[in-house]
């Protein structure tokens, strides 16, 4: 039996049995990986590093590729999100898109880093969670390879110079106004959600969620997003049905 230690974002928990709890993680390399937690429920004496939104370092046990929580040492926890329903129920469905563009065989540290700056941001409540919640759909599909190409016009090929610029949610591509207009299936952009777009699949981690809008341009942002995200994903989330029957 080899032991592992690894730092990781424990997305869910799932409980077991009598006493036991089933832990899905996201590991700081972006891996998603499901660890046993035997007697996570019996005594007194359980650990509050093993528990949802902690980041913590975890020693593993591991065994024909199944793993055992060993222990776990808190790195950072968002415990304080549980005191707001709205932001809570939010963490939940972002952390549900991260595990559901993630998988144990392949490396996507970009989805971890990204996960970790949202929570801080809905955690530090400085950020409009509806632009938190945006900016991590739209980059989140762009760094699993869904990224929307605004580089050139989808239907004819040429570069995009001025504007209006316009976006198809199924063709993942732009178009200039006046090839949308010929073939359908586009909406043109508010100016403000174009650069909102942009900023967002090309900012670092950290700075993804350092902005601010607000009216149509907010609106079309956020709508598109969400449905750039169940289309090419091909599904919908139980959590962001439960989000958006709270959101203010």
């Amino acid at each position: 039996m080899a032991e592992v230690r690894l730092r990781a974002l424990i997305l869910r928990e799932v409980d077991f049995g009598d006493f036991d709890r089933y832990l899905t993680v996201l590991t700081e390399y972006g891996r998603k990986s499901e660890i046993l937690y035997k007697n996570a429920r019996r005594g007194k004496k359980q650990n509050p590093a093993a528990r949802q939104f902690c980041f913590s370092e975890l020693i593993l046990s591991e065994r024909g590729g199944k793993y055992a929580l060993r222990d776990a040492d808190l790195v950072h926890s968002f415990f304080s999100l549980a005191e707001d329903i709205e932001r809570y129920a939010l963490a939940c469905y972002l952390a549900e898109l991260a595990g559901a563009v993630t998988g144990p065989d392949e490396d996507s540290p970009a989805i971890c880093r990204l996960l970790l700056h949202a929570l801080y941001a809905l955690e530090g409540k400085k950020r409009d969670p509806a632009l938190v919640k945006a900016a991590l759909e739209w980059r989140v599909l762009a760094e699993s390879g869904y990224a929307p190409d605004f580089t050139e016009c989808g239907v004819c090929g040429q570069p995009i110079t001025q504007p209006p610029v316009c976006f198809s949610v199924h063709a993942g591509t732009a178009a200039d106004d006046k090839c949308a207009a010929r073939v359908g299936g586009y909406e043109r952009l508010a100016d403000g959600t174009l650069r909102a777009i942009l900023h967002a699949l090309s900012a670092e981690p950290q700075k993804v969620y350092a902005f601010a809008m607000s009216g149509a341009a907010k609106e079309q942002f956020c709508r598109l997003g969400e449905r750039y995200v169940q289309y090419h994903l091909g599904r919908g989330f139980d959590s962001l049905q439960f989000y958006k029957s709270i959101a203010l």
